[in-house]
């Protein structure tokens, strides 16, 4: 597979390749874990410190939940200077292009299709019983539209229009598919459970935050679930042939967008039964392999299309 031009950084040509944008997301990754301790280890002891009896709501949060908030908050704070960095300062330089409606339309019901080919087995199969209610329907799908809008965009214009394409300027396409796909499931996986046993808040220190950051660094292998993780990284390897096969970040963020919207508007019609288990997973769809049954369809599909395309 021949290289577009178009998802290149720092405007290279399909012949040239270049890690610097890998360099400056590795930079990214391992500082927001340094900088989460930190800021994490601050939080935490003033939180208890101004709250010594812990009666108030940040007091009872554990203390994971703060590492994470303040890893997060550094990612979203730099994130702007890496997209200046790689050259990405407009909206077209994103990936986003015409047209908009009629591409986001045709890609927002795939999504919705592949969602419902998951609910749709497993309830024939008996594994999820379904009862469909219309009270508060309105609210519902405002709330469904939102959250699958909110999230399609940011994440999409964050790993598809910046991160897959340090990816791509790096390695060939199909490495940088496989690459990136692997990394976008690493980052799926939560700050894992730790508890401060008899330690008081207070006393909390470097070593507790240096231990909760390095168990976050290695939460994909101390963590793995192979369903998960084979779940989340085929759906990083569809929205990759996505954005390549429509050359327009708002397909990625349609099909996206389409998975989000069918989950929250339909899930909580559906209810795992005791027939449930590990082939059909349960209504948290990412933890049975019938999905990634599905999601490997979709990519045979994709591949093939993206072949024909070439030619």
């Amino acid at each position: 597979m021949t290289r577009d031009p178009r998802h290149l950084l720092y405007d290279l040509s399909p012949e040239q390749s270049s890690y610097r944008g890998l360099k400056l997301l590795a930079l990214l990754y391992f500082g927001s874990l340094i900088s989460g301790a930190v800021l994490s280890l601050i939080a935490f002891r003033l939180t208890h410190y101004f709250d010594p009896d812990a009666s108030g709501y940040l007091a009872h949060k554990p203390y994971p939940n703060f590492f994470d908030r303040a890893r997060w908050l550094s990612v979203l704070l730099l994130i702007p200077y890496l997209f200046i960095q790689c050259r990405i300062t407009s909206f077209k330089a994103v990936g986003f292009a015409r047209p908009a409606l009629s591409v986001f339309g045709y890609w927002f019901v795939s999504g919705i299709v592949m969602i419902l080919l998951i609910y749709g087995f497993n309830s024939a199969t008996g594994a999820f019983s379904f009862e469909w209610s219309s009270e508060s329907l309105p609210s519902r799908i405002g709330e469904a539209i939102v959250a699958a809008l909110l999230i399609g965009i940011l994440e999409e214009t964050v790993f598809r229009g910046l991160v897959f394409r340090m990816f791509y300027t790096a390695f060939r396409p199909a490495l940088a598919i496989a690459a990136s796909s692997f990394f976008f499931a690493v980052l799926h996986f939560k700050t894992p459970e730790f508890t401060l046993g008899l330690i008081n808040p207070l006393d909390v220190g470097v070593a507790e935050a240096s231990q909760i950051a390095i168990g976050t660094a290695f939460a994909v292998f101390t963590e793995f679930d192979l369903k998960y993780i084979l779940a989340i990284f085929l759906v990083g390897v569809v929205l990759h042939q996505v954005f390549l096969l429509a050359n327009n970040l708002w397909a990625s963020i349609a099909i996206h967008a389409g998975w989000v919207f069918t989950i929250k508007f339909f899930g909580r019609a559906f209810e795992t039964t005791d027939k449930a288990n590990a082939f059909s997973g349960t209504t948290n769809v990412a933890d049975g392999y019938w999905v990634s049954v599905v999601l490997l369809l979709f990519v045979a599909i994709f591949a093939f299309m993206l072949g024909k395309k070439r030619v």
